[in-house]
């Protein structure tokens, strides 16, 4: 195994532009943290060309590399982890120093608990990572840009001489079209039926909450970056992603973090609890107010919170796990959200692959009590939930990761786009107010996604 290189270059603060030289690339990523707008994100990282590819069906893992494919019959997250034993790292002064990259969909987790996967839909794998061993980091603190490489190549050539001279292919405006009125996979009448249908669950004690959805599609024709492009101003987010796979397209602007880890402690940030962004400032000041005091909104928090200490206290040190955060408030782009702060250190007699099978699907975007609400959400959402609520990020060869919870989060499938709106529904939920709040979180991608006029 060839070591590492890393060389330090003058800080590009719009890594869109650097990205840009390799979109095209095989297995693209782009990890982008919105730095810009969000001061304590410090990260993007970008990658292209993975030396080895995993990818996960229902029956198998398949593993992709210069000598061929073999398929596995493991858990397709502890494949994940026998390969990248394989990658040694002795750079610790980075977050990723070159791993995986890439998603694990949710419907992973209803094939982990037994859940059917509706065999009438979308064809995604459950499981998808390159393995990177060259990447580009750019720390917005510190203000510079590092290549790290095993490998020199013309490829990686062609990236220096770009990093050294600061010449890269600007975004160039290229038009893409949305060719069809954006559809839900439900009416209204249909929303009703089954927030009822939920209700009745609550009331007879099977679940205290369920995070129900329904997903939106439209026909388009054009580049896929310059969608993503267009809709960061307005939904710009901390945990954003664009992948460039030949099978999907992943457009993520998730405000939410599922798991990281810094080699140390493990930490997750549930958000539960929503009011949208308003103009004006003596409303938002009381829509922030209304959320921040709201009993519905903490105890659903609350209740999420609960859950995720549980999934946490499976694989950290007994007493380890503790709530550093309880019900702050963060603003974004179009809603104001209520997040908590979970941390853990993970036990010695397991690791980060464990803990993100057990932890898996965050419980912010289930419901409570997890399995049964995932059961309920089967049943009664028409359609697999695919990439949306699975998690996108990295694990480093170093051991550090950062996955999101990919909500916000756009796919692209042959001609068309899909995306998803969702919220807890609780006891005292009110039919209206939660059908409301599903088109309040996605309204920035219902106004950029539609038909011209």
């Amino acid at each position: 195994m060839n070591k590492q290189h890393k060389i330090s270059y003058d800080y590009y603060g719009d890594t869109r532009d650097i990205f840009a030289v390799i979109k095209d690339s095989e297995w693209s990523v782009f990890l982008c943290s919105n730095h810009d707008k969000f001061q304590d994100e410090r990260y993007d990282i970008l990658s292209a060309n993975p030396v080895e590819k995993i990818i996960s069906y229902i029956d198998k893992t398949t593993v992709e590399n210069k000598n061929g494919i073999q398929e596995y019959k493991d858990d397709p997250i502890d494949v994940v982890g026998i390969v990248m034993k394989k990658y040694p790292s002795d750079i610790s002064d980075l977050p990723f120093t070159g791993g995986a990259i890439g998603y694990l969909s949710y419907d992973l987790g209803n094939h982990y608990e037994g859940i059917e996967i509706k065999k009438n839909d979308l064809n995604v794998p459950l499981m998808a990572f390159g393995i990177y061993d060259w990447a580009v980091i750019v720390d917005h603190h510190k203000k510079n840009t590092t290549l790290v490489y095993r490998n020199e190549d013309s490829f990686i050539e062609n990236i220096k001489l770009c990093l050294e001279k600061k010449i890269f292919d600007k975004n160039q405006e290229k038009k893409f079209l949305i060719n069809s009125a954006c559809e839900s996979n439900i009416t209204h009448d249909e929303y009703e039926s089954k927030f009822n249908k939920i209700q009745s669950y609550i009331q007879s004690g099977d679940c205290y909450q369920i995070n129900f959805s329904q997903r939106f599609s439209a026909q388009y024709s054009g580049d896929t970056w310059d969608i993503y492009n267009k809709i960061t101003p307005a939904y710009s987010s901390p945990y954003s992603a664009y992948i460039n796979m030949p099978f999907i397209n992943i457009m993520s602007f998730s405000p939410e973090r599922f798991l990281s880890y810094d080699g140390n402690i493990v930490e997750t940030k549930p958000i539960k609890g929503t009011r949208p962004v308003s103009a004006d400032i003596q409303v938002n000041k009381q829509l922030i107010e209304e959320l921040s005091t709201s009993y519905k909104e903490r105890a659903e928090n609350l209740m999420i919170v609960d859950l995720l200490r549980n999934d946490l206290g499976k694989n950290c040190e007994f007493g380890s796990v503790k709530v550093k955060e309880l019900f702050s408030i963060e603003t974004f782009a179009n809603v104001h959200h209520l997040v908590s702060t979970i941390q853990g250190k993970i036990a010695s007699n397991s690791n980060i692959y464990k803990l993100i099978k057990d932890c898996f699907p965050g419980g912010s975007i289930t419901g409570a009590p997890k399995i049964r609400a995932m059961q309920i959400i089967s049943e009664l959402e028409p359609d697999n939930r695919n990439i949306y609520c699975g998690s996108i990020g990295y694990i480093s060869f170093s051991g550090t990761t950062d996955l999101n919870i990919a909500i916000r989060t756009v796919i692209a499938m042959k001609d068309k786009l899909y995306f998803w709106g969702g919220g807890g529904i609780v006891y005292d939920s009110e039919i209206e107010s939660e059908y409301k709040e599903t088109f309040d979180k996605i309204k920035p991608l219902l106004d950029l996604l539609k038909t011209p006029t």
